[in-house]
């Protein structure tokens, strides 16, 4: 499992480049592989028919032309709907991509973080989703470019459960002192936070017991510049340019 780039940080594409594309849609996952990121997050849910697509929102209205649940239509219907004028005129006619289709455009190009949403599922629940995403990467071949992340830590550990030798991250919200406040015994290696709830303590800490710290979501050069001197392991941004030139400047690559 790759998890270092080309800097001390990685620099992680939240929802894609979505400071410069509509989030979560290929044309911002094709961005911000062009622009140099070493990962990109998104985020997945169930359709009516159990397929595994990629969008945020348990409900449609924020992102597309649609309305309602994303669990209340089939995979058909949603590949109907309009992913991208919502964030701009220019990028009309994109669609809501499943995992499948950015897995095939990620391959052997850059890391990918699978966040594993919560929300009514219908006849489904978050374990379905876990273990449909999961079935997605093994059959793309691509379980050592992966990384399985939720707020949700029973999610986590039905991916371990399935397969070991996958990697997770628990994504926490929460202030905590000791890693084990938020781990509780679960092996997870990866802790990705609110930028609200870490200090250089903490960090420390979690780097002493081996655990991993990522931060999100940084926006401006100065949080980044912050972060950077607190020594977290990656950055998630809408912004992945900013975080590159800053990388770059400081590292003189």
């Amino acid at each position: 499992m790759l998890l270092f780039g080309r800097f001390p940080v990685m620099v992680v594409a939240h929802r894609g480049f979505s400071g410069v594309a509509p989030e979560n849609t290929m044309i911002a996952f094709k961005k911000a592989i062009e622009a140099g990121s070493d990962m990109i997050e998104l985020d997945v849910r169930l359709s009516k028919d159990g397929e595994v697509v990629v969008i945020h929102d348990e409900s449609l209205e924020r992102t597309t032309n649609g309305k309602g649940r994303v669990i209340d239509l089939t995979l058909t219907e949603l590949k109907k709907l309009d992913a991208g004028s919502r964030f701009h005129s220019s990028f009309s006619g994109e669609q809501i991509p499943t995992l499948k289709e950015v897995l095939q455009l990620a391959y052997g190009q850059i890391m990918v973080n699978v966040e594993l949403k919560s929300g009514d599922y219908g006849r489904y629940t978050i374990f379905d989703l876990a273990d449909r995403a999961l079935r997605e990467v093994e059959m793309a071949g691509m379980v050592d470019q992966v990384i399985f992340s939720s707020f949700h830590p029973v999610a986590l550990e039905k991916v371990l459960e399935k397969k070991q030798d996958v990697l997770v991250a628990y994504l926490y919200e929460r202030h905590w002192s000791l890693p084990r406040e938020v781990t509780e015994g679960r092996p997870f290696p990866i802790l990705n936070c609110r930028k609200s709830v870490l200090t250089l303590e903490n960090i420390s800490r979690a780097h002493q017991e081996g655990i991993r710290i990522g931060v999100y979501t940084l926006n401006t050069e100065e949080e980044m510049e912050r972060f950077i001197d607190l020594k977290v392991d990656a950055i998630i941004t809408n912004h992945p340019d900013r975080f590159i030139n800053i990388l770059k400047k400081r590292y003189r690559i």
